[in-house]
C-alpha cells in the first residue's frame, strides 16, 4: 500500500520537472527575434565528442524557406489550449476550446488528428489522453482512466499505436511505467520494463522508445533511456549529476535531441552557469548521437521541451517556439500571439 503522502511526492516530482517550464516564458530571453551565429563554412554533421561547440552555419534562418506545422499548447496555467501554425509562423489556428487545461499535443503521423494530455485545470492527479481532428472536432478520451494519472502521449511513426506514461497498474502508487494502446484507445498495455518512464518517443523507424525516467525514483533527478518497443534491450544514455529529459529523435534516428538542468548554477561551477532566481533550475538545449555519445550544448537559451523539423535541419524549442539550428546558429524565434507556448511537435505537409 501506498500513503497519499507518498504518492503525491512522487508525482509532485515529476509534475515539477513540467511545471518549472510553464512559470519561465520570460526567463533568459536575451537577444533579438532573429539571431544570427559568427559565419562559418558548414554546419558540422558530427557531434565532437569533447562536447566543443560544432562549426556554425552562417546567417540567420529564412523561415519563408522552412515547412511543415507545429502543433503546440499555449495559454494560462491551467486553462491552456492546443494550436497549430505553420513553420514560418503564419496560419494559427486554435484547434481545442474547453476551458479545462489541453496540452502536450502529438501529431498522428498523416497529420489530419492530434492526440493531447487533458487535465482539470492544475490537478495533475486528474489527467487523460484525448484525441481530435485538427480542426477541433470528434475530441475523444483514450484512457477513460479515473484515478489514475496519464500524460505525454507520442504517435508510433506507422500511426498504429500511441504511447504514454501512466500509473495505471497500480493506480495512485505514484509510479509512472510505459503504456501502448491503439489510436482508439483499445488494447491498453503496459511496456514491461521495470523503470520510470515518462515523455516517450518513438524511434523513427517505430522500433525504440527514448525516454526520461527518474534516477532515483522518488528524486527530481532524470536520466534519459532508451529501450526497444517492446521493453527489452532498457539503455541508459545519460548519466550526470543534473537532470536530463523530454528527448527527441532526429528523422534520420542518428542524433537525439533533450534538455538538461546541467548548466543550472545549482549544478555548474562554470563561469557562465545560469540561473532562473527562484522559479526551478535552467534548462539548456542539447544534442546527442543515439547511443549516448557526443553531447554537445546547442543554445544557452532557456529550454525544456524540443522537437526537430521533418527535414532534421533545424529544432524547435520552447517556452516560445524558437526554431535554430542543431549547430546553434541561427536561432530565430515566432511571435504567434499566444503566451507562454510549450510542447511542440513538428510535422510535414498533411498528406
Amino acid at each position: 500500500m501506498h500513503s497519499k503522502a507518498t504518492v503525491i511526492l512522487r508525482l509532485a516530482a515529476a509534475a515539477t520537472v513540467a511545471l518549472s517550464a510553464c512559470t519561465s516564458g520570460g526567463v533568459a530571453s536575451s537577444g533579438s527575434q532573429a539571431t544570427a551565429s559568427a559565419p562559418s563554412t558548414r554546419p558540422s554533421r558530427e557531434l565532437p565528442a569533447n562536447g566543443a561547440p560544432a562549426a556554425a552555419a552562417s546567417g540567420a534562418i529564412d523561415l519563408s524557406t522552412i515547412s511543415g506545422r507545429i502543433a503546440f499548447s499555449g495559454g494560462s496555467p491551467g486553462a491552456e489550449d492546443v494550436y497549430v501554425v505553420n513553420s514560418d509562423g503564419t496560419g494559427l489556428r486554435k484547434v481545442t476550446t474547453d476551458p479545462e487545461a489541453q496540452f502536450d499535443p502529438t501529431w498522428s503521423p498523416d497529420g489530419r488528428r492530434i492526440a493531447y494530455r487533458y487535465q482539470k485545470g492544475t490537478d495533475f492527479m486528474t489527467t487523460d489522453i484525448y484525441l481530435a481532428n485538427t480542426d477541433g472536432s470528434g475530441a475523444t478520451n483514450l484512457t477513460r482512466s479515473a484515478g489514475s494519472v496519464d500524460w505525454g502521449p507520442a504517435w508510433s511513426p506507422d500511426g498504429s499505436r500511441i504511447a504514454w506514461n501512466a500509473d495505471r497498474d497500480d493506480p495512485g502508487g505514484g509510479v509512472l511505467h510505459g503504456f501502448l494502446m491503439n489510436p482508439d484507445g483499445s488494447s491498453a498495455t503496459r511496456i514491461p520494463a521495470d523503470v520510470w518512464v515518462e515523455y516517450p518517443a518513438w524511434s523513427p523507424d517505430g522500433t525504440r522508445i527514448a525516454f526520461m525516467g527518474q534516477t532515483p525514483e522518488g528524486t527530481e533527478n532524470y536520466e534519459i533511456y532508451v529501450m526497444n518497443a517492446d521493453g527489452t534491450g532498457l539503455r541508459r544514455l545519460t548519466d550526470s549529476p543534473a537532470s536530463d529529459g523530454f528527448p527527441s529523435w532526429s528523422p534520420d534516428g542518428r542524433k537525439i535531441a533533450f534538455t538538461s538542468t546541467r548548466d543550472d548554477c545549482s549544478i555548474s561551477e562554470g563561469p557562465d552557469c545560469k540561473t532562473t532566481g527562484d522559479i526551478g533550475p535552467y534548462h539548456t538545449l542539447y544534442v546527442m548521437n543515439a547511443d549516448g555519445s557526443g553531447v554537445r550544448r546547442v543554445t544557452d537559451k532557456f529550454a525544456q521541451f524540443v522537437d526537430w523539423s521533418p527535414d532534421g535541419q533545424y529544432l524547435v524549442f520552447s517556452p516560445g517556439l524558437n526554431i535554430v539550428r542543431p549547430d546553434g546558429s541561427g536561432l530565430t524565434s515566432l511571435d504567434v500571439g499566444v503566451g507562454e507556448p510549450e510542447f511542440p511537435d513538428w510535422i510535414g505537409t498533411a498528406r
